[in-house]
């Protein structure tokens, strides 16, 4: 009976650690658990940079809705709660967004996106840019001949003038969107599939 027991408490922790790893805590949008991501070699990219859940909900919405492949931008120094604080003038975000030169470091670029034909880059809004180290990726990884679209995540504004700000980094770039607060998996979707990319 102990064995039994046993065994079903390791069952329930392994159930339980697989959901958390999905589970998700967004204030920004409508999505309790990150949608399942079947990839098909379509040539389409999703990049994010997600230092809380939000982006990554979104992120993972969109590639469920196309198919495509995924890839997180990582910081090679993690941001903290106290970094990501805007009411903070001297958190390490608002030090960076007030430096036009601050390229903060990726933990590692993707390898090979030869066979990518489109990139829909995910990012929240940061002081109504997108954080800097969307400038170093944008700098480090060669997107010719690929098309870039913009996907903002933001409280309140839409996607501003960050998307223009970017625009000269890369090859054929497409207007793209900003969400705000409440927005749910079912809105990100509809947007996702009236791109029509690769029909």
């Amino acid at each position: 009976m102990k064995k039994i027991l046993m065994v079903l408490l390791s069952l329930m922790l392994v159930c339980s650690i697989s959901l958390a790893e999905d589970a998700v805590s967004s204030a920004t949008l409508k999505i309790e658990k990150l949608p399942a991501v079947e990839t098909k070699d379509n040539g389409i990219l999703v990049v994010y940079f997600s230092p809380d859940d939000t982006v990554r909900a979104a992120a993972y919405t969109i590639a469920s809705a196309l198919s495509a492949e995924l890839f997180e931008i990582e910081p090679a120094e993690p941001y903290t709660e106290d970094d990501l604080n805007y009411r903070n003038r001297q958190s390490r975000s608002m030090i960076e967004m007030g430096n036009n030169q601050a390229r903060p470091e990726i933990a590692q670029l993707p390898e090979d996106l030869s066979g990518i034909n489109t990139v829909i880059l995910c990012y929240p809004i940061w002081g109504g840019q997108a954080p800097k180290i969307i400038l170093t990726f944008l700098e480090g990884v060669d997107l010719t001949g690929k098309t870039v679209i913009p996907f903002a995540t933001s409280n309140s504004s839409g996607i501003g003038s960050s998307d223009k700000a970017l625009q000269s980094l890369t090859g054929d770039w497409q207007a793209g969107t900003g969400i705000k607060k409440g927005t749910s998996e079912e809105d990100i979707r509809l947007w996702a599939e009236g791109l029509n990319l690769g029909k």
